[in-house]
């Protein structure tokens, strides 16, 4: 009997699974924003083009006199809604003769960077989205005390409009743009609470605490929009994870190779629980 040979044709679909979950694992590593929102992934259903996450407000506290009846209340809920429609995608072909002739591990890499453009790429969705924090009833939007940096007053200020909307002030989370965190550190009460935690803490982006609020440098966030917010600020769902996949290209005497997610996100609660610091409009 003759021998029966197993090559790559046998080992790609279990190469591509574990390339796309290892993908997958260091798009949650890169991204500096995805990991502080509120992930609703767990409620797509199949075939959803929209995620619909429920709100409502509270009961009144009522007393009870003696022989008098309670009237019950009502609880009103609506919903906001997560459009799943941004299908994001990285593309690239390699010829056969450049895979070979070279001693780079071309697709590694390549995949490696077509993470980190991905992760990139949502962070800017989420911090765009955060910067939309309500202009009006409640005003959200601030600017600096002293027209161009950040200062004390500032991180106060904001700390004081989230508190007011009865979020966990420990749950907070700064984000600023390398020029304003270099002001930060200038700042005594950063400087003082910034020798935290662990080295974990550093490589997902976080350089420290202020007022109990958790502190991130990012090159997307703007000098003069810094924002600070609460987990559920914003509600993100992704319906088709990372996911990597290979076509040859005989055309070319190559291999086409594919990266894409799909993904929604929402500014939740007409977007009183961020602050956008550094300008009023």
């Amino acid at each position: 009997m003759a021998d029966v040979l197993m090559g790559v044709t046998e080992t790609s679909a279990t190469a591509v699974d574990v390339i796309g979950s290892q993908v997958q694992a260091y798009l949650q590593q890169a991204s500096k924003i995805l990991g502080q929102v509120s992930d609703y992934s767990s409620l797509v259903a199949p075939g959803a083009k929209t995620v619909q996450i429920p709100r409502a407000g509270g009961f009144t506290v009522n007393t009870k006199s003696e022989n008098t009846a309670l009237d019950s209340q009502v609880l009103t809920y609506a919903t906001d809604s997560i459009a799943l429609d941004q299908h994001k995608a990285i593309q690239w072909l390699v010829e056969d003769i450049a895979n070979e002739q070279t001693v780079l591990m071309i697709v590694q890499d390549a995949l490696m960077r077509a993470g980190k453009d991905l992760a990139r790429e949502v962070d800017q969705n989420l911090i765009n989205i955060l910067e939309t924090a309500s202009a009006s009833t409640p005003d959200h939007r601030i600017a600096y005390a002293a027209t161009t940096t950040i200062a004390e007053a500032d991180i106060l200020d904001a700390r004081k409009l989230l508190i007011v909307q009865n979020l966990d002030p420990s749950e907070f989370v700064l984000a600023v743009s390398p020029a304003q965190e270099k002001v930060m550190l200038g700042l005594s009460n950063f400087i003082d609470a910034s020798k935290y935690g662990s080295a974990g803490a550093i490589a997902n982006g976080e350089i420290g605490r202020v007022f109990g609020s958790t502190v991130i440098v990012h090159n997307d966030v703007e000098d003069l929009k810094s924002v600070m917010f609460h987990r559920s600020a914003v509600g993100f769902a992704s319906q088709i994870a990372p996911k990597f996949q290979t076509q040859p290209d005989l055309a070319n005497l190559g291999v086409r190779y594919s990266l894409q997610h799909l993904y929604g996100s929402k500014l939740l609660d007409s977007g009183k629980r961020c602050v956008m610091i550094g300008t009023a409009a």
